[in-house]
């Protein structure tokens, strides 16, 4: 096997990420957003033969951060990716090369937090290539939404209160509504979450992400999807959603009193699921279900219909 370093071949990797349903930290656009903002990127490619352009085997995306005492810190998150018919002999294999060839001098600390669903029914305790390693981290939980299957049936799998919530926000007088891909048609979204950020004291990705993957996305003006919820031409809610290939990832969400009162975010991710579906879109990633630090976010995400999957966790 040999391993490829710091490859450019962006459509390749974004073929073999669409290839196995990669999460927004394994894809290309994330990498170079991060690396607009200062944060250092490293990507990998696994091959059974010596060129590039044999299959792939596997290939991974890594965050690069400097620790106290000079050690290097790198997160493979959502990775690494495997080609769909490689081997759990061959993914042993990959992971022990991509280990002996990392590109960073020592100290260094490499951690992986692989996208294995633990509740799958075929699942197995420990993904089969971090076998005999140390599990550092419980892995976190989060919802998929598979837009590709029909109206009618998402909306059947909705818990009842949920639905009910939606069909009340369909007959309020809320009024749904597109913003452009301008920084200034979703700056009030951007600046509101900030605030509710600030003041429920939670974390998310550094300011300027959203400019920076906009940047960094093939077609800038359909790397987000914002919506806004109006009342009497005031947005009282809003949501925007992160494209990267086939899947999307739910960013950011800002609601009121107004907003709660009418559902407004129940209508919102169902009418950015028709939207996202439209643009080819085939799944959405509602994020982190966390049900001790936010049970109400918690049960919206798992209320939406969608299936619950918990990661294998973070490995040494």
């Amino acid at each position: 096997m040999h391993a490829h370093w710091n490859l450019d071949d962006r459509h390749r990797w974004e073929t073999f990420a669409d290839q196995s349903a990669a999460g927004l930290h394994q894809s290309w656009v994330y990498g170079q957003a991060m690396q607009a903002l200062g944060v250092p990127c490293l990507r990998v490619a696994v091959t059974q033969d010596e060129s590039l352009k044999s299959p792939w085997v596997g290939a991974a995306q890594f965050i690069v951060q400097r620790l106290p005492w000079f050690v290097r810190f790198t997160f493979c998150q959502g990775g690494p990716l495997w080609a769909a018919k490689s081997s759990h002999a061959a993914q042993v294999q990959a992971l022990a090369l991509i280990r002996k060839t990392f590109p960073l001098r020592r100290p260094r600390l490499a951690l992986f937090s692989p996208a294995v669903d633990v509740l799958a029914s075929d699942a197995v305790s420990t993904p089969h290539a971090f076998e005999g390693r140390p599990r550092l981290a419980t892995g976190r939980s989060t919802v998929l939404l598979d837009l590709t299957r029909p109206e009618a049936d998402r909306r059947a799998a909705q818990e009842g209160r949920w639905r009910n919530r939606l069909s009340a926000a369909e007959r309020s007088p809320l009024k749904v509504r597109v913003c452009g891909s301008k920084t200034s048609d979703f700056d009030w979204l951007v600046q509101a979450e900030a605030q509710q950020r600030q003041e429920r004291r939670y974390l998310t990705l550094p300011s300027g992400f959203v400019e920076a993957f906009q940047n960094a996305h093939r077609k800038p003006s359909q790397a987000l999807l914002t919506l806004a919820a109006d009342l009497q031409r005031q947005p009282c809610a809003g949501m925007m959603f992160l494209v990267h290939g086939r899947t999307a990832t739910y960013h950011l969400g800002w609601t009121n009193e107004e907003g709660r009162e009418h559902s407004a975010h129940n209508l919102l991710l169902w009418q950015g699921c028709r939207l996202l579906a439209e643009r080819g879109v085939e799944q959405l990633d509602l994020g982190g279900v966390n049900t001790l630090a936010n049970p109400g976010l918690a049960r919206f995400k798992l209320g939406s219909g969608g299936r619950v999957v918990t990661w294998a966790g973070t490995y040494l």
